[in-house]
C-alpha cells in the first residue's frame, strides 16, 4: 500500500496540513520542519501522485517553452541555455512541468504556436528569440492564456514582456569606453527582426549623439552569429579612419570579431578595444578575456514563469519586467594611447 501524507503526519506527530505545506515548500513552515518532513517522506517511500492530482483539478501543471534560435548554433554556446535553466528552476519550484517545443520540427510550419499549446494542454507559454516578422504574432497577442516573451514586446491582454535593462547596461559600457579615451566607437548590431537589436542600438546611438560624436558610418548590421562578427570586423579594419573600439551586441559576434582582428594582425586590446553583451560562459576563457555586459538569464527565466503563474492565480498582469545588468570588466579594453 502506498504511503500517504497522513502516514507521514502520524509518524512525526504533526498535522497532515503541516506535512503538505512542508512538501510544497510553503513559507509559513520553518526550514527545519521542511527538512525533517522531506527526510521522513523519503525514508518511508512517499511520492506525490501528481497524475491523480491533475485529474482531480483538471490542470496540466505544464508550461510550454518556445526557444527560437537566432542562428543555427548549439544551445550551450548561446545565452538561451540560461533562460531555460531559470525557467525549469522556477517551474519545478511550483510543481510545474515544462514542455519544450522543437523549433526544428515540421509541425511548427503547419500549426500555430497557440494551437500547439492547446493540443498539449499547457496552461501558459514562454517565448524567447521571437522575431517581429513572425507570421503568428497577432495570434500570440490574442492568446487566451498567459504568455511571457523574453526580449520581444507585444501588446496583448495576457502577454508579459521580460527583458534585461539593456539601456542601463549599454550606458555603463559606453561610459567605461569614454573614460578610457575612446571617441570613435563602432557597433555591430543584430538583425532588424529582433527588437533587442533596436533597443541596444538606440542606447548606443543616444549616448554618442549626446556627446556629439555619433557617426552612422560606424554602424554594421550583423545577425548574432560568429560569422557575422567576423565579417564586419574585417569591414571595420578596412575603414579609412579605423575606430579605436567596437561595441558588439552579442558575445557570439564578439568572438567572431576577435578572431578576425587577430588574424589581421591587430594587437588586442591595444589596437582595438571590444565590449560584448550577454556574458556567455566562454567569454572569460578566450584571449583576450572579453569585457561584456552581463545579463542574468536565470533571473529572466524565473521572472517569465512567475509572471505566468501570478496570472494563473488571478493576479494582475505584469506588462513588463526588467532585470538588472552588470558590466564585467576583463582584458579586451584598453586606454587610448596619447600620440
Amino acid at each position: 500500500m502506498s504511503i500517504t501524507i497522513k502516514d507521514i503526519a502520524k509518524k512525526l506527530r504533526i498535522t497532515p496540513t503541516a506535512v503538505s505545506k512542508a512538501l510544497n515548500n510553503r513559507e509559513d513552515i520553518s526550514e527545519e520542519l521542511k527538512i525533517k518532513v522531506r527526510k521522513t517522506a523519503e525514508k518511508m517511500g512517499y511520492s506525490s501522485n501528481m497524475i491523480a492530482k491533475r485529474l482531480v483539478t483538471k490542470k496540466s501543471n505544464t508550461i510550454g517553452v518556445f526557444l527560437f534560435s537566432r542562428s543555427k548554433y548549439d544551445i550551450e554556446e548561446n545565452f538561451g541555455s540560461q533562460f531555460i535553466n531559470g525557467i525549469i528552476k522556477e517551474a519545478n519550484k511550483n510543481d510545474y512541468d515544462i514542455t519544450l517545443f522543437s523549433t526544428e520540427s515540421d509541425f511548427l510550419n503547419k500549426k500555430s504556436y497557440i494551437s500547439l499549446c492547446k493540443e498539449r494542454k499547457v496552461e501558459g507559454a514562454v517565448f524567447t528569440g521571437l522575431r517581429i516578422n513572425d507570421p503568428h504574432i497577432e495570434e500570440i497577442k490574442n492568446s487566451p492564456f498567459p504568455i511571457s516573451i523574453i526580449d520581444t514586446r507585444l501588446d496583448g491582454k495576457n502577454v508579459s514582456f521580460i527583458s534585461s535593462d539593456s539601456e542601463s547596461g549599454i550606458n555603463e559600457a559606453m561610459r567605461y569606453l569614454w573614460e578610457l579615451g575612446h571617441r570613435r566607437i563602432a557597433i555591430i548590431t543584430g538583425h532588424k527582426y529582433a527588437q533587442v537589436s533596436e533597443r541596444r542600438f538606440n542606447a548606443y546611438q543616444q549616448y554618442l549623439v549626446e556627446k556629439n560624436i555619433y557617426d552612422k558610418d560606424l554602424v554594421f548590421e550583423g545577425d548574432f552569429t560568429k560569422d557575422s562578427g567576423y565579417k564586419y570586423a574585417l569591414e571595420i579594419i578596412r575603414l579609412r579612419n579605423i575606430p579605436t573600439a567596437v561595441f558588439i551586441i552579442s558575445d557570439l559576434m564578439a568572438l567572431g570579431a576577435i578572431r578576425a582582428f587577430k588574424k589581421e594582425g591587430l594587437s588586442l586590446p591595444n589596437d582595438m578595444s571590444i565590449i560584448g553583451f550577454d556574458n556567455i560562459s566562454i567569454a572569460e576563457h578566450i584571449e583576450p578575456a572579453l569585457t561584456t555586459i552581463e545579463q542574468n538569464g536565470v533571473a529572466m527565466g524565473r521572472a517569465a514563469i512567475k509572471a505566468i503563474l501570478d496570472r494563473l492565480k488571478g493576479g494582475k498582469l505584469k506588462k513588463k519586467v526588467f532585470i538588472d545588468t552588470k558590466l564585467i570588466i576583463r582584458n579586451s579594453c584598453a586606454r587610448v594611447s596619447e600620440i
